[in-house]
């Protein structure tokens, strides 16, 4: 399995959704990037990340994309919370 395959073919099904967030490596580990509300000010958006702590690797994938649905719904039903990801 390639890792960056893999990565790239999750972003590209989840942006044709309108998602504005993707996943991304960083060393061995993987987070999500994108466009969330301000930490200080919900009214407020930023490019910003989350790192998961998830080992990248085929099953930190398949829990990196569950959470990347989770907080794409949280954004959809205005109920994200950084106290929930942090």
């Amino acid at each position: 399995m390639n890792i960056i395959h893999e990565i790239t073919s999750i972003n590209e099904r989840f942006t044709t959704k309108g998602s504005k967030l993707r996943i991304e490596k960083r060393g061995e580990k993987l987070n999500i990037r994108g466009t969330l509300p301000s930490k200080g000010n919900k009214n407020n958006s930023k490019i910003q990340r989350i790192s998961l702590g998830l080992k990248a690797d085929s099953t930190g994938l398949e829990e990196a994309e569950k959470k990347l649905q989770l907080i794409n719904l949280q954004l959809e039903l205005n109920q994200f919370d950084w106290k929930d990801w942090t």
